[in-house]
């Protein structure tokens, strides 16, 4: 009897440092995929999916019939076979978003911010999950104090990541002075099934944050990684739920699918790490003069509205697609 489903969820564990180069251990999965699609099984890619990886699974696999699911859609310029019946379904986000909206009375509102409540300049949640893109962005953000009156979260240092660090066209030597930090300002290291994963949990902390901030950062996965198919996360619900201006830091792809949801950022997304930090400077000296501040918070409410109201919307837009 055949199986009902075939899924690629091996890709995370065994090389997220370098997905999509086709090395031996990748490749030998490919081909478990590529066989079970000719079974006649259906195939769920259920990690996001390197360029690379679809297109050596498309043309393995082209000329067949068959049904394919995916957990974000493939970009307009990658090759599909006419054949694959194709279905796309961003599971995660869509249970976090249905989850938040049953908690709206449970967080008022932040609609016509005062400054004279506001005592830091952004909240950037990192988590846990570490990669290379995020972790650039990061590092250039502490080095050049970006982040000196900020409340952000990071994770602990990993020597097997530093190698992929790569911010020397800004700094040449290399930053050894990472250190792990938590949206609580405590040095207890928060589990992420137990704490990042739970809404009972991370809620509150993120939103009791977000009261003392001129701006949210949404530092989505692999950002500015344009060779892959990664969705939106559920990383932007939060700014949006609690009524705060957010800039989003993410690839082509993410800020397409973004766009496609009825969302748009309080800033206009920036394309590279270079052009983000000078974005979040030009973005602080606002926040350090009082007039300013208080004129670019209440130049935000109609988009925070309107971010509001697409994310009301958004749990029928992911089930249509």
């Amino acid at each position: 009897m055949k199986s009902e489903k075939f899924s690629f969820k091996a890709v995370r564990p065994r090389w997220i440092e370098s997905k999509g180069d086709l090395q031996p251990d990748e490749k030998d999965y490919l081909d478990q995929t590529v066989e079970a699609y000719k079974r006649g099984e259906v195939v769920e890619f259920f990690e996001t999916i390197h360029k690379d990886q679809w297109c050596y699974f498309n043309e393995k696999t082209k000329g067949i019939k068959g049904k394919v699911e995916l957990n974000g859609p493939l970009q307009s310029s990658w090759p599909v076979d006419e054949h694959k019946q194709i279905s796309v379904f961003v599971e995660y986000t869509y249970n976090k978003v249905v989850e938040v909206l049953t908690r709206r009375n449970q967080y008022p509102f932040q609609y016509k911010r005062k400054v004279s409540n506001l005592d830091k300049h952004f909240l950037v949640p990192y988590g846990s999950k570490r990669e290379h893109e995020r972790e650039c962005m990061m590092q250039t953000l502490e080095r050049l104090n970006v982040l000196d009156n900020s409340i952000y979260s990071r994770p602990k240092p990993d020597k097997t990541l530093q190698k992929h660090v790569d911010i020397g066209y800004t700094f040449p030597i290399r930053n050894e002075n990472v250190k792990y930090r938590n949206i609580e300002g405590t040095n207890v290291h928060l589990a992420k099934q137990k704490y990042l994963y739970s809404q009972d949990k991370m809620l509150p902390a993120l939103y009791d944050a977000s009261k003392r901030v001129h701006c949210f950062v949404v530092l989505d996965n692999f950002p500015f990684n344009n060779e892959l198919n990664m969705p939106t996360t559920e990383k932007f619900l939060w700014p949006v739920f609690f009524g705060v201006p957010f800039i989003y830091i993410g690839s082509e792809h993410q800020k397409e699918s973004l766009r496609s949801w009825g969302f748009e950022p309080n800033d206009q997304s920036r394309t590279d790490v270079r052009s983000t930090t000078e974005q979040m400077m030009s973005l602080k000296s606002i926040f350090d003069d009082p007039k300013l501040a208080q004129q670019w918070q209440d130049s935000q409410g109609d988009l925070v509205i309107k971010n509001w109201k697409a994310l009301q919307e958004l749990p029928n837009k992911l089930r249509s697609v």
